[in-house]
């Protein structure tokens, strides 16, 4: 299926399209410290609406301070089930961020990285909690699923959870199919790079269900050891595209159409919409 029959979605009407619009729909940029300024300027000047994840309390803190300092960046928060056992007692005690927080992630279950079955209970208390969250406020949920896919896809469906991103998805494709049933919207990142499976995925997701992402800093650097940039976005919608036989342009306006779509008419999309629409009334800068 082509991407460019998704190609059609307009800020209103009469306004052009805004195929020149990336979408990273999962990092971390609290985590980059002092390169965060030269990761500001990059997300700018290549027009990158970034999503950025928050694994605990603290780093949701931290990452909200830089949606005043840019308007391409989103925070919101959840907690990571690496983290799931140091709240797990005391989820309530987190209602307020949940509440202030625009969607709902990073969230999930780890069964492949987290070697302490201990440590599975906990993650699912937290994980359903967030869920159920995120169901009754009606927010997206941006969702970790490593070695864990068969639970967050039961978790979903048990919950009636439709809002929801799977990061990285990196588990069997029968899985992957019964999460595209239920409507939930998959990411394709920099391990689409070099990983057959992940690129198995990346051609196995329906075109109306993809979305991008970089998992920056640390996704690129895990595998590389270099230390993931933003503009990394581009070189997974090139690869993407590759895979789906589709043209670069229109993939990234797909991906942004398809992210329009799941955001509904959520109050944060008028930041998207005010951060494109002033794009398009700019001349055209340089990408870098």
């Amino acid at each position: 299926m082509s991407a460019g029959r998704y190609c059609k979605w307009q800020l209103c009407s009469g306004q052009p399209r805004t195929e020149d619009v990336f979408i990273d729909a999962h990092a971390h940029l609290d985590k980059y410290d002092s390169d965060l300024p030269a990761i500001i300027d990059e997300i700018e000047a290549n027009e990158i609406f970034t999503l950025s994840v928050s694994m605990d309390v603290e780093s949701y803190v931290k990452s909200k301070k830089l949606d005043s300092k840019c308007k391409w960046i989103l925070s919101t928060f959840g907690i990571h089930p690496w983290n799931a056992p140091t709240v797990h007692k005391k989820l309530q005690s987190l209602d307020a961020l949940i509440a202030d927080s625009p969607m709902i992630g990073e969230i999930g279950l780890d069964y492949h990285f987290v070697k302490e079955p201990e440590q599975y209970g906990p993650q699912q208390d937290v994980f359903e909690y967030f869920v159920r969250k995120g169901v009754s406020q009606n927010k997206i949920l941006n969702i970790h699923s490593t070695g864990a896919e068969a639970d967050v896809d039961s978790v979903l469906g048990n919950l009636n959870a439709r809002r929801a991103i799977v990061h990285w998805y990196s588990g069997p494709l029968d899985i992957l199919k019964k999460l595209n049933d239920k409507g939930v919207y998959i990411t394709v990142g920099v391990e689409v790079l070099t990983n057959p499976h992940t690129q198995a995925v990346a051609k196995a997701v329906p075109a109306g269900l993809l979305l991008t992402e970089t998992d920056n800093p640390g996704g690129y650097r895990w595998l590389t050891g270099t230390v993931g940039m933003p503009l990394l976005i581009k070189s997974v919608v090139e690869k993407l595209s590759e895979l789906r036989g589709w043209n670069p342009d229109q993939t990234r306006e797909m991906i942004f159409e398809n992210f329009l779509r799941l955001a509904g008419a959520d109050e944060w999309v008028q930041r998207l919409r005010g951060v494109a629409l002033n794009r398009l009334a700019k001349p055209t800068a340089t990408p870098q």
